[in-house]
């Protein structure tokens, strides 16, 4: 069942004074019952998540811990042990794929077509990516890095950016890198002219020659435990940048909010008390203007948990399962998820997808 919950509005005018109200409209959804009427057509079914991947894990524990989507049916699901991953072939064909990388986990990727693929493999120990190309017949070694990676933009074949831990802001312009930021802990990349980072409380933006950073540290909740902070952010349009962030107003963290910049000005646009962020968090468009958010669930923080960012609300959702990755079907208003189904012996590595 879906839960809509608390939403905290602030506004930042233009000229820098803050209107701040309170809408507190935490509702559980109740369907009232409708009378019965005879040869009514059924209600039309909306869209919903079900499960186009499913492999038992045997003996040894996995899980599918990102997932990509490059077409309408097509895409990859690297599980968290990293010799393997499944090639999407068709609606609910997958074929295993060996995968070059060992010693880690792939915990970001990105693509712009089915023959550029981009993956970044994690070592064991967080101090180290390989990052790794697919050219629709083969894996090879694109690049090292120092730390690991939080996100990854891929603009097209010869337009590359990743960001997040030692890397800052590094570009590939398909002849060499260029580390651009080495603050920066996370962004995402709309054109080589609009690319946006965080880092802390700031919110930076590349225009192409220089960085503009915006601090919003008086949108995040008051810190408590520890300073509040930004966890992520996601470009979807020049007028239409989400940021996700946390408080520390207890000794466990949290609340999470979403804020938004709509080409002017940066508000929070929803507040949760149930609703975690974690640095390097999996964010992707739903296709309609909001976004899908795979983190941790709050007070409890557990791990792979699903939201729905949309229109000022955050809905969990319940998938019977860990979600930790999710990803936008390009040209859709459908998404993939992967991550793991509780079961017998070591579980189950899952896909889903909403359509």
């Amino acid at each position: 069942m879906n839960r809509s919950l608390t939403r905290k509005s602030i506004v930042v005018s233009a000229g820098g004074m803050l209107a701040a109200g309170l809408l507190a409209t935490a509702t559980t959804a109740t369907a009232a019952n409708a009378a019965t009427v005879k040869d009514a057509a059924p209600a039309a079914r909306g869209p919903a998540w079900h499960t186009i991947l499913s492999a038992a894990n045997g003996r040894s524990p996995n899980q599918i811990g990102t997932v990509v989507a490059t077409g309408k049916t097509t895409g990859w699901a690297f599980l968290s042990t990293a010799t393997v991953a499944y090639e999407r072939t068709g609606a609910n064909a997958w074929k295993k794929v060996a995968f070059p990388g060992t010693g880690g986990s792939v915990n970001v990727a990105g693509a712009s077509s089915p023959s550029n693929v981009w993956a970044a493999l994690k070592s064991s120990s967080g101090q180290a990516t390989e990052l790794y190309r697919w050219n629709g017949r083969s894996w090879t070694a694109a690049k090292s890095l120092r730390g690991s990676l939080t996100a990854i933009s891929v603009l097209g074949p010869n337009d590359v950016w990743v960001f997040g831990g030692s890397t800052g802001v590094t570009h590939f312009n398909g002849r060499t890198w260029k580390k651009v930021s080495s603050t920066a802990q996370g962004g995402s990349a709309l054109s080589d002219h609009n690319v946006w980072a965080f880092n802390g409380t700031d919110v930076d933006h590349y225009n192409g020659r220089t960085w503009t950073a915006t601090n919003v540290a008086s949108l995040l909740p008051a810190p408590g435990h520890g300073p509040s902070a930004l966890t992520n952010i996601l470009a979807l349009a020049p007028n239409n940048v989400y940021a996700t962030g946390e408080g520390e107003q207890t000794p466990r963290g949290g609340p999470g909010v979403v804020l938004h910049f709509n080409g002017r000005t940066w508000t929070q646009a929803a507040e949760s008390g149930g609703f975690a962020t974690i640095s390097g968090e999996s964010l992707t468009s739903d296709g309609k203007g909001g976004f899908w958010i795979a983190s941790e669930s709050f007070p409890s923080r557990l791990e792979g948990a699903l939201f729905h960012y949309s229109a000022g609300q955050i809905t969990e959702v319940n998938l019977g399962a860990f979600a930790y990755s999710v990803s936008h079907i390009p040209g859709t208003t459908e998404a993939l998820a992967g991550g793991f189904q509780l079961g017998t012996g070591t579980g189950t590595s899952v896909v889903w997808q909403y359509s």
